[in-house]
């Protein structure tokens, strides 16, 4: 009954760095416009936009630090 559920291994393992990438320009494409739309377009500025825009770019420097220890890791190994 419950066999959709299961989690594949391919979903728990790491994403590929390209995937990462990806992910990581979305979340600063959100933050920025999260800011933009917060602070700029609406007449009032809108606090909430503005804090989780402030959520995605840290979330974008974060997945951007992932990359680098990543490639590090990677080099660290062939060694």
């Amino acid at each position: 009954m419950f066999n959709s559920v299961r989690k594949s291994n391919s979903l728990m393992n790491n994403p590929s760095r390209r995937r990462q990438g990806i992910i990581t320009i979305m979340f600063f494409i959100a933050g920025v416009w999260g800011l933009f739309m917060g602070l700029i377009v609406f007449t009032k500025p809108n606090f909430i936009l503005t804090a989780l825009g402030m959520v995605n770019i840290s979330l974008g420097i974060f997945m951007g630090f992932r990359i680098l220890r990543k490639d590090r890791q990677e080099l660290n190994r062939r060694k």
